[in-house]
């Protein structure tokens, strides 16, 4: 980003089109997947894209979708046709089960599926005449519409707008418990003059490899995305400006370390904050924004922090002193199982922090964390089984940050049976990790289906 005006004013993107990254390969997507779907603008309620299956079922699409609706329910001999569904809420999907007329005029029982995606509605069309097994595909396309509309096509990296909602998610959790959280902005030095000089299919290269050289440096609990075109944003839970100075300085080392393929060595300009109480997502990036353009403007391949976001070394030092997590009953999600289950870790976490903090017995701390492995093993099973008898629609995704959690705290345990495990890392773990990050974050998003009233057969015929 070489001027300041660029994150602000970004190109216009062509008629038709929105630059959201959840509308990328729309078209690609949708014809891939086997079942009929269709995009409706959620503004204006008109026809925007549809595959080829639903192409085949029921004629391309054209107009207004509630007239549409009403035409494919209208048999020769009906005045009545049933009520579109409504625009579902952000954290709810909208079903219903009806006859429908195809293309042939022969009639069609089906499921409608409607889910709020960005801009767009996406219109889920699964045929349950034949199959029951209908329902798989049904799943497996939202599952895959979901994944792409978080992840950026070319890096991998979270887009845009999944990276601001993880920022939300952030800062309340900063404004609740004072945990520090800086960000990071990262942009590519002159790299206009890569797309001229080699072409755009080299310029993706290297911003494929950027990406990667970024993500090596980072933590697991570190959220990294593209925020449009070469500039990148890191999210740092759990850290304060001083260490994300740090940080930025080691990803600036790693860029220009090693030169790109095809382009030769290339810099990195950087742009660091913290987040400060009463601060909105827009003043919190416009700031870190601020000081990235004051490192390209004093000869970029540096690093500027916003000065206003600085802490000195005794509150620092305060922030990061952990003595007890403490239980409240705003962390419970609503089941009581999984409720019980995170209580039985915050005590066993407190236990270990005592232990920790009063220089305990090694066979003691050994047997606490082994206690905190076996019960972490039994929450994760018992929460994954949960998710699945809801029907959770990124339960596939929980699991796999219990893996992830999983196996460092396997790696935490080894260290601690021989005698070499490191006191900051634990409390990293246990604060950050286990319980900041995931229990009291990934595991809040999963609350509106918990909430949600049990489906049954004669309920379902009902919709």
């Amino acid at each position: 980003m070489d001027s300041p005006e660029r994150a602000a004013y970004p190109e216009p993107m062509p008629k038709g089109f929105y630059p959201l990254p959840d509308t990328l390969d729309c078209a690609e997507i949708l014809n891939r997947l086997p079942v009929a779907l269709a995009l409706v603008d959620a503004d204006s309620g008109r026809f925007t894209a549809a595959n080829e299956v639903f192409r085949q079922s029921f004629g391309s699409p054209d107009g207004d979708f509630s007239a549409w609706w009403q035409g494919v329910h209208r048999a020769p001999a009906s005045t009545a046709n049933p009520s579109a569904p409504p625009p579902p809420d952000s954290a709810l999907r909208e079903s219903i089960e009806s006859d429908m007329y195809g293309a042939d005029g022969y009639p069609r029982h089906m499921r409608t599926e409607v889910s709020l995606h960005g801009r767009h509605l996406l219109v889920c069309l699964v045929d349950l005449t034949d199959s029951d097994n209908r329902q798989d595909l049904l799943r497996q396309a939202l599952a895959e519409m979901e994944a792409r509309s978080i992840t950026d096509p070319l890096t991998g990296l979270l887009t845009r707008r999944r990276l601001e909602e993880a920022s939300l998610s952030e800062m309340h959790r900063f404004r609740r418990f004072g945990h520090p959280i800086s960000l990071i902005i990262a942009d590519i030095d002159h790299f206009k003059l890569i797309n001229d000089s080699f072409g755009h299919p080299v310029g993706d290269q290297v911003l494929v490899e950027f990406a990667v050289r970024l993500s090596s440096e980072c933590r697991d609990l570190d959220v990294i995305g593209r925020y449009g075109g070469e500039e990148f944003v890191i999210l740092l839970p759990s850290t304060p400006l001083a260490g994300a100075f740090t940080l930025a300085n080691k990803l600036r080392s790693a860029i220009t370390q090693a030169p790109f393929d095809r382009v030769g060595p290339l810099s990195a300009s950087f742009g660091v904050a913290e987040c400060v109480a009463g601060e909105d997502w827009n003043s919190w990036v416009t700031r870190a924004d601020q000081a990235l353009y004051r490192a390209k403007s004093s000869g970029r391949n540096r690093v500027v922090a916003a000065p206003e976001s600085a802490f000195n070394e005794r509150d620092i030092k305060h922030r990061n002193r952990l003595d007890r997590l403490t239980w409240e009953d705003g962390h419970c999600v609503g089941d009581p199982v999984i409720d019980a289950q995170h209580h039985h870790l915050f005590e066993l976490a407190n236990r270990l922090l005592t232990l920790v903090r009063e220089a305990g017995p090694p066979a003691d701390l050994h047997a606490t964390i082994r206690a905190l492995v076996q019960a972490t093993s039994r929450h994760f099973r018992d929460e994954e089984a949960i998710l699945t008898a809801i029907d959770y629609p990124r339960r596939d995704q929980h699991a796999k940050a219990h893996r992830i959690l999983s196996a460092k705290l396997d790696a935490l345990s080894s260290q601690s049976a021989l005698g070499t495990l490191p006191t900051a890392k634990l409390i990293e773990f246990l604060a950050y990790d286990l319980v900041d990050h995931h229990a009291l974050g990934a595991d809040r998003d999963f609350i509106p289906w918990l909430r949600r009233p049990p489906r049954t057969e004669e309920s379902g015929a009902q919709e």
